[in-house]
């Protein structure tokens, strides 16, 4: 029996190490339902990857709908490996896998890895916690991802908010893998300084009720933008129209799961004082 379990728990966990171009290996973590899932997605939405990128998007989205949330998911490893858990999501890590998955160009488990990377990373390429993009603004930024996803501005970006990303170097306590490690927290600090001292430009909440589904299209990445002092962002999630009404698609801590919101986007932000509004992100 104790053998059984053994071999059981090997066949569940998997650890693979592949070769990058520049013949540096990274490890990827996930268990073998994963892959099997995401295959699986892949194959049964083929038909919209050769129709509208917007609506395989939301396809794939609906997929995760009733994951259970689960906060800091990536902060497991000290060594970053490349982690993917299709069942345990965050808002960001829901929106990264799924937008990986809707953007591979191939079919199979592999593909999304390295696309997976791309989106996760600073310039594509996974170089430990440091590297990863922690702010949706650096997301957005990074020249890696100018072949995948694009920011949408329309004549409703009526609002401003000048960029003074500190909060993960301000407050380090609150990240397992910056606490104690000052070496980490100066890094972060240093992406943090280089990228503020912008202007960035956002849809004040009270327009949403006026956006129509040319603006904001099917399958759109929903950021929102926070009053919280040292943050851009505070959620993500997909554009998902009920009709007329537009809705998100996201990995919810309130629901403790991903859900499409039976609330409407506008009325959604109207509850949260700290929400000021939203910034669109499309993928290519």
């Amino acid at each position: 029996m104790k053998a059984e379990k053994t071999i059981k728990s090997i066949i569940m966990l998997f650890a693979v190490v592949i070769t990058t171009i520049n013949s540096k290996a990274q490890e990827i973590i996930y268990e073998k339902a994963d892959s099997i899932f995401i295959e699986e997605i892949i194959c049964k939405h083929a038909t919209e990857q050769a129709t509208d990128i917007g609506n395989r998007i939301t396809a794939l989205a609906q997929e995760f709908i009733g994951r259970e949330y689960f906060a800091g998911t990536l902060d497991k490893y000290d060594n970053e490996p490349l982690y993917i858990n299709s069942y345990k999501v965050d808002c960001t890590t829901f929106v990264e896998l799924t937008l990986a998955i809707a953007t591979s160009k191939g079919d199979c488990f592999a593909d999304v890895c390295r696309n997976l990377e791309q989106i996760r990373y600073r310039n594509g390429k996974n170089n430990g916690y440091t590297s990863r993009l922690h702010y949706i603004s650096w997301w957005i930024s990074d020249p890696a991802k100018r072949s995948i996803i694009k920011e949408i501005e329309t004549n409703k970006h009526t609002a401003e908010q000048k960029q003074n990303l500190n909060f993960m170097s301000s407050h380090p306590e609150s990240y397992s893998l910056l606490k104690g490690n000052r070496q980490r927290t100066e890094e972060i600090a240093k992406f943090e300084k280089e990228s503020n001292n912008v202007s960035i430009k956002y849809i004040p909440k009270e327009n949403i009720g006026q956006m129509t589904d040319d603006e904001i299209k099917e399958g759109d990445i929903i950021a929102i933008v926070t009053a919280i002092e040292g943050l851009d962002v505070s959620h993500v999630g997909f554009a998902h129209w009920h009709g007329d009404t537009l809705h998100m698609i996201h990995a919810s801590s309130t629901a403790g799961k991903v859900i499409d919101d039976s609330t409407p986007l506008a009325d959604y932000l109207a509850k949260r004082k700290s929400h000021l509004g939203i910034r669109i992100f499309r993928a290519l």
